[in-house]
């Protein structure tokens, strides 16, 4: 029996790729401009309008998956005769596992002849579409569900994500710093360097003075951690609006590593709470803890 796998828009799942692929589809979460909403199913938006409407100073806020559509999207695939797995955004940052885990509960009592499982994947924008288009590669060379979900599993811990944003007051609206800290910062023109730690926690490593410093120093990173699997090893670049930057910081991985970096947007669920300027690095290592966590994960 074959395998229908989902993953969710925070995944920023590139263009490019999702031709690849069959039997897999992209849970909409939805999210508003100035109170305007948009779900993502029946109403969206050109990711270019929505930063510039972001950077003229939109309000922006994000929703998850609604569960009856969640429900209606797996119930559909099951009918289908299908197993179902669901790569999910990390649970510290997004509340979308939850409630994709009440809607696979609930079917798991009706369809208790299939095999539906949701995961954790620890992950976020470019990440988690690393990790799910590793998972879907690893379907389509015939791994069963079992041997899918423990690979899924394993892999949450050996993908890397770096970050920096244009300032830090962005972050100071997530919680990520003090409010005077981003304030001080921004006049400095600190740009603070992030990663996603192995619980899925986004976490402050460093602040540097300058854009150049700030993407060399996620390239660095790279340098320090980067596991090279060979020609199916991909490495993903997100960008919110910051596309020279993406592709100065392509051109020093295909410099080094003579591979070419899968570029897309951030989109707008992610962008809304990163805002223009975040970019973003994601690729193979052999463990995803950094030795500069504050937090001596």
């Amino acid at each position: 029996m074959s395998t229908y796998i989902f993953t969710d828009t925070t995944a920023d799942f590139a263009e490019e790729l999702k031709g690849e692929f069959k039997d897999f589809e992209i849970l909409p979460l939805s999210f508003s401009l100035n109170d305007e909403p948009f779900d993502n199913i029946t109403k969206t938006l050109p990711i270019e309008e929505f930063y510039s409407r972001v950077e003229a100073g939109a309000k922006t806020s994000t929703s998850m998956t609604a569960t009856y559509y969640v429900e209606e999207r797996l119930r559909k695939a099951l009918d289908a005769g299908k197993d179902v797995f669901v790569d999910c955004v990390s649970s510290q940052i997004s509340g979308q596992l939850n409630g994709v885990e009440s809607v696979v509960r609930k079917l798991k009592s009706e369809y208790p002849e299939r095999r539906i499982e949701a995961l954790d994947t620890r992950l976020a924008s470019g990440g988690e579409g690393m990790h799910c288009y590793m998972v879907l590669k690893k379907r389509d060379a015939g791994a069963s569900f079992d041997e899918l979900v423990e690979y899924a599993n394993d892999l949450t811990f050996h993908i890397s994500s770096y970050f920096t944003c244009s300032d830090l007051k962005h972050l100071a609206r997530l919680g990520r710093c003090s409010t005077a800290a981003a304030f001080v910062g921004t006049i400095l023109k600190m740009m603070p360097i992030l990663y996603v730690n192995p619980l899925g926690k986004l976490i402050v490593i460093r602040k540097v003075i300058s854009r150049k410093k700030a993407i060399k120093a996620i390239f660095d990173k790279m340098e320090e951690k980067f596991k090279n699997m060979g020609s199916e090893s991909k490495v993903f670049i997100t960008h919110a609006n910051c596309i020279d930057d993406a592709k100065f910081l392509a051109s020093l991985i295909k410099e080094k590593y003579n591979k070419d970096a899968i570029v897309s947007f951030i989109g707008p669920v992610v962008g809304g709470h990163t805002s223009s300027g975040c970019l973003a690095l994601f690729f193979s290592t052999e463990d995803r803890i950094d030795p500069e966590d504050p937090e001596r994960f």
